[in-house]
């Protein structure tokens, strides 16, 4: 999905429609954090469209992402021409002369900004004009017959090279049709499935014979289809259940195969109400929910605030739940609507959340 999202920016980005690059990629910002390719379709976007500031936001991360590419080095140097920074632009212009000698775009500005009207003539240019865009680098659009040739002749090669392990690969996959080997192995033996739960005791879950044996069940096949936050719900149930000794021992080990969240893998994600009415069932799941932040407080690696779930709209209030922030590096969204990666922690009073990641949302 991620990569179709890209092909189509590019192709709208070549047509000159840059709103609509805008349009489809600012709302996928969790999905692309690490892509240069990104962060230079959606800059030289706003700054063709006139966001300044949304410009030297996403460039400055594009080169961030790829110092030596010279299609963000000519739309930064372009933003320094906007604040009258010639100086600025020039040293940009040089480098990508330093990398590529032959670059025309570059050498053209270089003799626009020797020319002795330039600034005068630049305080008159607007983003649209057609005066500035012959300083920005056209989009670079190869022949239609070249990706098809570059594609056969890739797989061609990679086919050639790759073969002993693509037959290592198939030998795997007949040994073991699991994905993950690690959680078949971990299997109940005939006197646990023939003695499954124990005394209820202070059980929070009383399961029959049959519904424990299914939850154990259900937890492998989940992690076999890698959703790893329903099968911790499982496992959960199983671990604060009447289950026997050993099929909690087992079902804590699966749980050591549960996968760190993270914004584009995260399935069967609980909602507010949900975790309220049993916070204990989902202790450990992970949690993607949209709101705003209140009643800040802490300070460095140890801050605190009240997560207000649902609120982002400022129009449907879902709940109210403390979530604690461990990284000094990240900035809590203050007056602002986001969306948060966080792990729940349950307790006898309720639920907190742990942050893993926040993401503003414009």
């Amino acid at each position: 999905m991620a990569r179709s999202v890209l092909d189509d920016a590019r192709k709208i980005f070549a047509q000159g429609r840059h709103a609509d690059v805008i349009g489809l990629l600012e709302s996928r910002l969790p999905l692309f954090r690490e892509s240069h390719e990104y962060y230079y379709l959606l800059g030289a976007s706003c700054l063709r469209t006139g966001d300044i500031g949304g410009a030297n936001t996403y460039l400055r991360r594009a080169e961030q992402l790829d110092p030596l590419d010279a299609d963000t080095k000519l739309c930064l140097a372009a933003l320094h021409l906007r604040h009258g920074e010639t100086e600025k632009a020039a040293a940009l212009y040089l480098r990508v002369l330093e990398d590529k000698p032959g670059d025309r775009l570059a050498r053209h500005c270089m003799d626009v900004l020797r020319k002795s009207d330039f600034r005068e003539h630049m305080d008159s240019m607007t983003t649209s004009s057609r005066e500035f865009a012959r300083l920005l680098p056209s989009p670079r659009v190869p022949p239609p017959w070249i990706l098809p040739l570059a594609l056969v002749l890739a797989a061609a090669a990679l086919l050639y090279l790759s073969m002993p392990a693509i037959l290592s690969i198939a030998a795997g996959i007949v040994e073991s049709a699991s994905p993950r080997k690690d959680v078949a192995a971990i299997s109940l033996s005939a006197g646990e499935r023939a003695n499954p739960v124990a005394a209820v005791g202070n059980s929070r879950y009383i399961l029959t014979e049959k519904e424990a044996l299914a939850a154990f069940d259900k937890a492998k096949d989940l992690f076999q289809r890698y959703r790893d936050n329903a099968a911790r719900v499982e496992i959960n149930r199983l671990l604060q259940s009447n289950a026997s000794p050993s099929i909690k021992e087992k079902a804590n080990t699966l749980a050591g195969f549960v996968m760190a969240p993270d914004w584009r893998s995260l399935t069967d994600i609980p909602n507010y109400a949900q975790v309220r009415i049993d916070p204990h069932l989902y202790d450990g799941c992970a949690v993607i929910w949209k709101g705003r932040a209140a009643n800040i407080r802490g300070k460095a690696s140890d801050r605190n605030f009240d997560f207000l779930d649902g609120y982002d709209d400022r129009k449907n209030l879902e709940g109210i739940v403390s979530v604690h922030v461990g990284d000094s590096a990240t900035t809590i969204p203050v007056d602002a609507p986001f969306e948060i990666l966080a792990t729940i922690v349950a307790a006898d009073s309720g639920f907190s959340l742990e942050a893993l990641a926040l993401h503003e949302l414009r």
